[in-house]
């Protein structure tokens, strides 16, 4: 299942975060959500976003990896685990995709969704899940052009004013993966 690479990503490599990566992807987590304009000042978040050691002790952490440097990760919250807020028993939902800005554009979050699908597949998921910031229009495009589809039953108020907007796509168990 690891490494996963893609074409025209030749260059980048997933894999599972090691232990010692942990401080990093956390701070890469929390750059990129920033510069995103996902943070507004200092709302806490932040302190989740920076805790990918938290993250690994309940799931799987991917990282992305080009030349050497850290430029994405994502975190996998299978239905019932502690991060997992979203899925339903047989849905894979991942949590805190985040692209280095400096690679913004280069086909890494989709690679990383293409990692997520592939572990999903493996654990016998029908379909990935996942919420996105209501205010987030990139993230909103991304998903759409990798057919998700939205699911607003399933929209989440967590805190007033911050609105999460559901997406879910079907796995086809036939494809490789």
């Amino acid at each position: 299942m690891w490494p996963v690479t893609a074409p025209g990503t030749a260059d980048v490599v997933v894999r599972p975060a090691r232990a010692d990566e942990l401080p990093a992807v956390g701070a890469l987590t929390e750059a990129s959500y920033r510069a995103a304009g996902a943070l507004d000042g200092d709302s806490g978040y932040e302190v989740t976003l920076r805790d990918a050691v938290g993250r690994a002790a309940a799931g799987p952490v991917l990282v992305a990896e080009r030349e050497g440097a850290l430029v994405g990760t994502v975190t996998i919250c299978p239905w019932g685990t502690e991060y997992s807020e979203l899925a339903r028993e047989g849905e894979t939902e991942f949590r805190f995709l985040a692209v280095a800005p400096e690679a913004w554009g280069a086909g890494i979050g989709p690679l990383l969704v293409d990692a997520v699908e592939s572990y999903a597949r493996g654990a016998g998921s029908h379909a990935l899940v996942l919420f996105v910031l209501w205010s987030n229009d990139a993230a909103h495009r991304l998903y759409a052009r990798l057919g998700f589809s939205r699911v607003p039953d399933r929209d989440w108020e967590p805190v007033p004013g911050i609105v999460l907007q559901a997406y879910r796509r079907g796995i086809d168990s036939r494809t490789p993966g």
